[in-house]
């Protein structure tokens, strides 16, 4: 397992396989008004990453602006517990290199519904705000900071 530079296929392969979270978070987020392969190519810059397990890819995420964002796909439901732990290991080194690099917290915001990454942001030591907000879909959602 290891982090790379993700390129526009690790963002189409994330994409076309978010984990059910994910993608019943972009579908709160966007509603059926953009597609995921569009979004995700889009954000593809100097920031992008993807974590890798062979050709496989668990996630990808970037950062810019203070703005940060991330995705899982369902290859990381089946991953063992040491994989699970070493997955998370190389998120944790990955947002504590962005710590060195900024003087400042990133932010964003996640659906209320998504419990598994609302977990792991909290694990990675997330803050949140105390009120939802509403995305355009209608749907709440929580800001956080990492």
């Amino acid at each position: 397992m290891y982090k790379v530079k993700a390129t526009e296929a690790d963002l189409r392969a994330a994409a076309n396989d978010l984990s059910p979270g994910d993608l019943a978070e972009f579908r709160a987020l966007h509603g059926d008004a953009k597609c995921p392969v569009e979004v995700l190519t889009d954000a593809l810059d100097a920031t992008t990453h993807a974590i890798k397990c062979g050709a496989l890819v668990l996630a990808v995420g970037g950062h810019g602006n203070g703005i940060i964002w991330f995705v899982t796909t369902n290859v990381v439901h089946m991953l063992t517990r040491s994989q699970r732990f070493q997955f998370y290991r190389i998120l944790k080194e990955h947002y504590r290199s962005l710590e060195s690099i900024q003087n400042f917290q990133y932010s964003n915001c996640v659906s209320t519904a998504n419990h598994a990454h609302i977990r792991l942001l909290e694990s990675l030591g997330a803050t949140f705000a105390k009120e939802n907000s509403m995305s355009p879909a209608g749907f709440q959602f929580k800001q956080f900071w990492l």
